[in-house]
């Protein structure tokens, strides 16, 4: 996939990115890394930032109101945890590293969305299929937050 269309201008990304994604999914938890990426007119992806969440996580509003947070707030805590109704349709708001990064004119801005990243995280769940559907529609708007602020066009 290419990602969005080509910019228009100039675009500075200067901040805490959020992924809304809508998804639903045939297991009762899951992981979700979003990766932000620029696409060249050539085609040539050079990675920009990353956030990851577990399904199970995503209830917000719940942090610890002694520590700063930028993006959405996950307490991460088991009391908190919300496991997914399987194939049922569900929101997880993914808050991304910081980034500052300008983005020229003609170039396309994607988000990639994986399950699993052997290299640093244990598979959730641990075994068996799993089928993961990103919805993308106006009942169901999955989308990106970019905190821009715009060059000359």
């Amino acid at each position: 996939m290419n990602g969005g269309e080509p910019l228009e201008g100039d675009l500075e990304i200067t901040g805490v990115p959020v992924v809304t994604l809508e998804v639903s999914s045939t297991a009762s938890d899951g992981a979700f890394f979003v990766y932000l990426e620029d696409v060249a007119p050539d085609g040539r992806v050079t990675y920009l930032t990353e956030g990851l969440l577990r399904a199970l996580h995503r209830k917000e509003g719940v942090g610890d109101p002694g520590r700063a947070v930028l993006g959405p707030s996950h307490s991460f805590m088991r009391r908190d945890g919300e496991p997914l109704e399987p194939r049922k349709p569900a929101e997880l708001r993914i808050g991304m590293q910081a980034t500052s990064v300008l983005l020229r004119k003609g170039h396309r801005i994607r988000v990639a969305v994986a399950g699993h990243d052997a290299s640093s995280f244990a598979r959730v769940p641990a075994e068996g299929g799993l089928e993961i559907e990103v919805l993308r529609s106006a009942a169901f708007p999955s989308r990106v937050e970019l905190p821009v602020k715009e060059r000359g066009r």
